[in-house]
């Protein structure tokens, strides 16, 4: 005779068939085959992509010399390109002031030289200026030949005061010097003597300054300073139709030969010059 099953027995019975019946359908859903592997060289391919269209990136590595506060720039990396900078140091100011920020290979020798030249062209100025004050005279009343050298006298020193300013951008230091007093003698003895005295010391001026910046491009050369010489060059072309301009007007009151044609000329000046 058998016995009832009991309720563990039903239970566990229950269990078995539930897993019985969900057997199969786990087996569906399991992949019979793993799937296959990759092959090594299809990675190899993948990872050997072809480079970046993007421009390679400019590399500046600083690298300190021993002194922390300096940077040798002999030294600096630069990525697919030469170093250029051989020599070049940066330093931070220490110390007091420097005399100057600007000095790039400013020889001492053509600093003393261009203040000296400085002072050629105010000492012109000054003469200059001493003949108008003589034509202003109303003992002498020709204006327009006091307008022309009063012209002349502020273009000399317009000429100071530019190689002064060059002076500066050079790194130099300007040092004024005494002026000569001209001293001019005028011997009116007949109309036209004191033109053609005054005209004939303009064009002794004229050849003593374009004397000067000869010597002055000179110095230039033989300091290696092509930069100076190049500047000086500018007011050699200008000297040189000064001189004409100044033996032109000396050949014409030669032939003038009488005091009315000084008042021409003295006419002329004044439509031509006018004044300062």
């Amino acid at each position: 005779i058998s016995r009832p099953a009991s309720a563990a027995q039903v239970s566990r019975m229950r269990l078995t068939l539930v897993a019985l019946l969900a057997a199969p359908m786990v087996a569906a859903f399991a992949p019979s085959v793993a799937p296959a592997l990759r092959p090594a060289t299809a990675r190899m391919a993948l990872s050997a992509r072809a480079p970046s269209a993007r421009p390679a990136r400019f590399s500046f590595a600083v690298q300190q010399s021993k002194e922390s506060t300096s940077i040798d720039f002999g030294e600096v990396g630069f990525a697919e390109a030469d170093s250029q900078f051989s020599g070049m140091v940066f330093k931070p100011e220490v110390g007091s002031e420097p005399e100057s920020r600007c000095r790039v290979d400013w020889h001492t020798e053509c600093e003393k030289a261009l203040n000296d030249h400085i002072n050629v062209e105010y000492t012109a100025s000054y003469a200059y200026h001493a003949l108008y004050s003589y034509f202003d005279r109303d003992t002498v009343g020709l204006k327009g030949f006091a307008n022309f050298f009063e012209a002349q006298s502020v273009e000399e020193r317009g000429h100071a005061t530019e190689f002064i300013q060059y002076q500066n951008i050079r790194g130099g230091q300007v040092v004024l010097k005494p002026l000569a007093v001209p001293n001019m003698q005028f011997q009116r003895s007949d109309g036209t003597s004191d033109a053609l005295y005054a005209f004939e010391l303009a064009l002794m001026l004229e050849k003593f300054v374009y004397n000067k910046l000869r010597k002055l491009h000179d110095l230039g050369t033989k300091n290696n300073d092509p930069q100076f010489c190049d500047h000086v060059e500018k007011y050699l072309g200008e000297q040189v139709k000064a001189i004409k301009e100044m033996a032109s007007y000396v050949a014409q009151i030669k032939r003038l030969g009488t005091g009315h044609g000084v008042w021409d000329l003295d006419k002329e000046l004044g439509a031509t010059v006018p004044a300062v």
